[in-house]
């Protein structure tokens, strides 16, 4: 299993830390988000990164097809892959915050798909098609992974289609990671494509806390906005039970994405998914939360479903705390075996804090890997 982490910007003394901390430990990749009223622009952020880093990928999860032109985006995109040596990602999806927050609306499955087709062809040196206009990037092209986040069957199969990598959020059980899976292999098998060449990371929450359930509630707004993005167009076809479908509406209509991805200022949001009742079953398909070696075994549960890449995403108080003991406790006890395992109940960890060591011989956060001692 792979993991990369992200935060989203604000302060650059601060995120220069951040990155000194994220490259010691030696994720994968490094990602940070695109809504320009809440953070600084993504396409800065990695630039400042890339100066700073010397082997992560680097990743923009995610951006969307409506604040800039697929020309610009792909001129953009061909600098930092320059300056990056070659180590950049492009994420896109129809977008959320940064669209509601200066009301433009989001783009449709066919806008989304068609502008990832454009500035996937503009950055490799192809001509591009976009609204009738034939695109040309003339300066020095750089190809460029393109990638889509998606969630619900008709976006998952256009991932399919012409996306290089699917970005998966809700998606941490069994039966959730299947249905999209299949979704994404339709789509490929529609353009003559074989998924297992398309990259799929899933988006996590990792909360570190005495119990789950102490972890689960300091990500409640962070719940409340993936719901609402997830099933802000429909809910057909995401496994969502016919019984809750009236309350993820509610919450739909009253979500406030002032305050999106922003634990701290969004108590109205979090008290949203206790009010409805949504607490649990959005945090069993998006968290891992509790004691070190339960998220540990969590994780490794996660990894036997057949999810081999996670985004681990960074709500909680102290950052760069959370990253060394990520990497340095979750995925060193991920590596060490435990003969005692069998029989060991899950709820049993949640209470007491016990280990959850299983018998996997390495796990890497990338460039640092990990082996049982």
């Amino acid at each position: 299993m792979r993991f990369a982490t992200g935060t989203t910007v604000r302060d650059f003394d601060d995120y220069a830390a951040w990155l000194a901390v994220a490259a010691d430990c030696g994720y994968a990749m490094l990602t940070t988000g695109d809504s320009q009223s809440l953070w600084a622009d993504p396409y800065v952020c990695l630039t400042f990164a890339a100066q700073r880093t010397t082997t992560q990928r680097l990743a923009v999860t995610v951006s969307n097809p409506r604040t800039r032109h697929p020309a610009v985006a792909a001129s953009a995109a061909s600098a930092l892959q320059q300056i990056s040596g070659g180590r950049f990602v492009l994420g896109i999806a129809s977008g959320d915050s940064a669209l509601r927050n200066i009301g433009v609306r989001p783009g449709t499955v066919d806008e989304t798909e068609a502008y990832v087709r454009a500035v996937r062809a503009l950055t490799r040196g192809e001509p591009a098609d976009w609204r009738g206009i034939e695109l040309v990037q003339r300066w020095a092209p750089a190809g460029t992974p393109v990638w889509m986040a998606a969630e619900g069957p008709r976006t998952l199969r256009a991932a399919g289609r012409c996306a290089d990598g699917v970005i998966l959020s809700n998606s941490l059980t069994r039966e959730a990671y299947a249905r999209n899976l299949g979704h994404i292999a339709a789509g490929a098998a529609e353009a003559g494509r074989d998924v297992a060449d398309i990259e799929i990371w899933c988006m996590a929450n990792v909360v570190p806390a005495r119990t789950e359930e102490e972890g689960i509630r300091q990500v409640r707004s962070v719940l409340a906005g993936t719901a609402n993005h997830v099933f802000r167009f429909t809910t057909e076809g995401k496994g969502l039970p016919s019984s809750l479908v009236p309350k993820v509406n509610e919450l739909k209509r009253r979500y406030d994405s002032a305050h999106h991805a922003s634990p701290e200022t969004a108590g109205h949001n979090a008290a949203l998914v206790d009010e409805l009742g949504l607490t649990g079953r959005l945090a069993g398909h998006s968290t891992v939360a509790g004691p070190i070696g339960y998220c540990a075994e969590r994780l490794a549960e996660i990894e036997e479903s057949g999810i081999d890449n996670v985004i681990v995403a960074q709500f909680v108080p102290e950052p760069l705390r959370f990253m060394r003991e990520f990497a340095d406790e979750v995925v060193a006890r991920m590596s060490r075996p435990d003969p005692t395992r069998a029989g060991v109940r899950r709820a049993s960890h949640a209470a007491n804090g016990a280990g959850g060591w299983l018998d996997h011989s390495r796990r890497t956060l990338g460039d640092r890997a990990y082996a049982p001692p």
